[in-house]
């Protein structure tokens, strides 16, 4: 199965860049005057975006763990997806 151009994994954009883009999603839903097809729409993205942004954080726990578990100072590598 492949991914959608538009799936943030596809895209590759930044945590922060998909964090700042579910914000404007959900101002815009909070705005009421996008129609019910367009709200849709917007929530299915918000709900990508969401997922996505849950599994970087998750990532970065484990990794945050392992290297308090390990007591080593590499960096992180946030960015993985």
């Amino acid at each position: 199965m492949t991914e959608q151009p538009n799936t943030p994994e596809a895209t590759e954009e930044r945590f922060e860049d998909q964090l700042q883009r579910l914000e404007t999603i959900v101002r815009q839903l909070e705005d009421e005057s996008v129609g019910l097809e367009g709200a849709l729409e917007l929530f299915e993205q918000g709900m990508s975006l969401a997922k996505s942004c849950r599994r970087r954080l998750e990532k970065v726990e484990q990794r945050v763990a392992e290297l308090l578990e390990d007591g080593t100072t590499q960096e992180l590598d946030v960015e993985t997806s």
